[in-house]
């Protein structure tokens, strides 16, 4: 009888796939008196080897039309890239856009199960500067991703204290 059990137990959860998601995308976000920003963003992903197999892509949005409609390109640069904390190779592909890093090697497969991913980079251009305030426009997570994301979160750090008071925070989705 206990045989049987076994038989079944295994039987029945082989059948039992795990999800290929993003389990959460946290981006910690460190703004410059100057508005360039220094950006770490730490994505968990679970990997089962199906689209996930040697690394993840993450796009960067770099070219833009200003309100006179100039082409305005913002620097793009990666500092670091990491998985389950240990540097990992990528590389930097031109989209129609931007920039896409391609994060894992091409000849090693990933092991299936929960990986963490750290992109450091930095960018400029990002906080806007007004007569009556300054804002950062920024998406957290971009868009285009073909897998769910169960969790997004945000730090932003300010270049000097400011009364909490005066901070206006709006947040969208979709």
């Amino acid at each position: 009888m206990r045989w049987l059990v076994l038989f079944l137990g295994l039987f029945l959860s082989c059948g039992i796939k795990a999800e290929e998601k993003f389990l959460s995308f946290h981006s910690d976000i460190q703004i410059s008196a100057n508005g360039a920003l220094t950006v770490t963003e730490t994505i968990a992903a679970q990997v089962e080897g199906r689209q996930i197999k040697r690394g993840i892509l993450r796009d960067f949005p770099t070219d833009y039309r200003d309100r006179f409609g100039r082409k305005v390109t913002v620097l793009f640069e990666v500092l670091s890239v990491s998985r389950d904390g240990q540097a990992e190779a990528y590389s930097l592909q031109r989209q129609a856009n931007g920039v896409s890093v391609r994060i894992g090697n091409a000849n090693v497969m990933l092991p299936h199960g929960r990986h963490a991913y750290e992109i450091a980079y930095t960018t400029d251009f990002q906080v806007g500067f007004f007569e009556q305030h300054d804002e950062l426009y920024w998406n957290v997570n971009g868009n285009g991703w073909t897998f769910a994301i169960e969790e997004i979160s945000a730090e932003v750090s300010l270049p000097k204290a400011v009364p909490a008071g005066e901070l206006k925070v709006e947040a969208y989705t979709g």
